[in-house]
């Protein structure tokens, strides 16, 4: 008995738009088999996949740069080919239900070359959907932060080791990413095994809309079994500094919540982390240059509005490197502020928020956080084996979290009071210094030494505890 194919609905993680399981197509490789049969020659033959194209191209990333010469089959062309198959007396090609996943396949038959894809696309924008996408429940989880506060080393860190750091007893991670052979999967791969292995940290995301990591977690609970598709985003800092809520910002209005990435920079004590990464006093003197008197009284006007007194004069000491809108403006606050005026309090009341202190080993040496009572917490290292993360721990951190935050960064009553669950994070993606070196005329960070994150999959695990929790999963 042949099973009867159930509609499902759901939102395309690439261009947001409502499509069913009956209206997907299909990327086709077929790895130089040729037909007899022209009109499947032609159906096998790369060309340029507009749809796929004219959506990347809005969200910033120009043609030259995509796969754009692809296979693809989609139900008009399918009704096309049929036509001619059938007036030929050709086999005709199918779409075959798969009751396991209430996805589709798509085969066509002729002689000993059988055409196969289980890729699904999107009817729309022509994207390759993930795995089990129609049969799980998918959580969609946008990285917000400056330039340079370690989004994308964040990434990485996830995806070193096949996801090594996100596996416990009782929960299974894995790549869901319905086309394991996209340039950009490739690339994110390549990324974290060359951080994993060599300790080389990957540059700065582009000015573009990116396509997201894409993990299937399954996650049991004595004999429940929990599964779940998991789309992290990851978005350059200006286009959420933009926030012109279509294209490449729109993205926002559609995730359930968002992990928003602090640098120790952004803090009041930035002036002991430069310190730090550069030890050497005339290199230190070298790059610093004294406020202008409009300058001095912005920064006074700033840190008054967080409770920070500048009493000492080397406080007016900045390093030259930053520009303008860091002197003038709070970073984090700002990026804040833009989710908020993108999203609207409506909006923002259905989002949760992860707010996290990344690059925390830079903050491990400096006297001022090691002054409050229990810091020894905040570079734990240790990672459990079971569950999602230590709780009691988690707890405690929270605790002195809201303290640093409110003291050393800004208010979190503004930022986080409207949000539908929140909570305070402190992780480092690498665990270690880094150096710059230069190799074939090209300058790379490298970490110093073996890299060794501290509680990086805490922000991630936490959104998706949350999720399931308000399902009902976990009770």
């Amino acid at each position: 008995m042949k099973d009867k194919a159930i509609v499902i609905k759901k939102k395309c993680p690439y261009c947001f738009l409502s499509i069913s399981n009956e209206e997907t197509g299909f990327l086709l490789k077929t790895d130089g088999a040729r037909f007899i049969s022209p009109a499947l020659n032609d159906v096998a033959t790369p060309k340029k996949d507009t749809p796929y194209v004219l959506f990347w191209n809005a969200m910033g990333i120009p043609e030259e740069q995509l796969d754009a010469e692809r296979m693809i089959m989609d139900n008009r062309i399918l009704t096309e080919l049929n036509q001619e198959l059938s007036a030929a007396g050709k086999t005709l090609a199918a779409k075959h239900y798969n009751p396991d996943n209430y996805g589709y396949t798509f085969s066509a038959r002729e002689g000993a070359v059988n055409l196969y894809s289980n890729t699904m696309i999107c009817p729309y924008c022509h994207n390759a959907l993930p795995h089990n996408f129609f049969k799980y429940d998918m959580l969609m989880i946008g990285m917000a932060g400056s330039v340079d506060s370690g989004k994308t080393v964040f990434i990485s860190s996830l995806m070193m080791d096949g996801y090594q750091v996100l596996q416990r007893d009782n929960l299974m991670v894995r790549n869901a990413a319905g086309n394991t052979s996209d340039p950009y999967l490739l690339e994110m791969e390549k990324n974290a095994d060359l951080l994993f292995r060599q300790g080389i940290c990957p540059g700065a995301t582009s000015k573009a809309f990116r396509k997201p990591v894409f993990m299937e977690m399954i996650y049991r609970l004595e004999d429940k079994v929990c599964p779940l598709i998991v789309a992290v985003y990851d978005v350059a800092g200006e286009l959420i500094r933009e926030n012109s809520g279509t294209g490449r910002t729109g993205f926002a209005r559609h995730m359930d919540g968002f992990i928003c990435m602090v640098d120790p920079a952004q803090m009041h004590l930035e002036h002991a982390v430069l310190s730090r990464t550069m030890p050497d006093e005339a290199q230190v003197l070298a790059n610093l240059r004294i406020l202008s008197p409009e300058e001095q009284i912005s920064y006074q006007m700033m840190s008054n509005k967080n409770n920070k007194q500048i009493m000492d004069p080397n406080d007016f000491m900045k390093d030259s490197f930053h520009s303008e809108d860091y002197i003038l403006e709070r970073k984090a606050e700002m990026i804040m502020d833009s989710l908020r005026s993108g999203l609207g309090e409506t909006l923002l009341h259905d989002k949760y928020m992860a707010l996290t202190l990344g690059k925390s080993d830079k903050l491990e040496a400096v006297g001022e956080i090691n002054a409050y009572p229990g810091s020894q917490l905040l570079f734990e290292r240790e990672q459990t084996g079971h569950g999602f993360f230590n709780m009691d721990h988690h707890f405690l951190r929270q605790s002195l979290l809201a303290q640093i935050f409110d003291q050393k960064v800004f208010r979190l009553q503004r930022n986080l009071d409207d949000y539908k669950a929140s909570s305070l994070f402190i992780v480092s993606a690498l665990g270690c210094e880094t150096e710059v070196i230069r190799e074939e005329a090209q300058e790379i960070v490298k970490t110093v030494g073996k890299v060794h994150p501290i509680r990086v999959e805490e922000p991630l695990l936490w959104l998706v505890m949350k999720y399931m929790q308000e399902r009902g999963w976990l009770d």
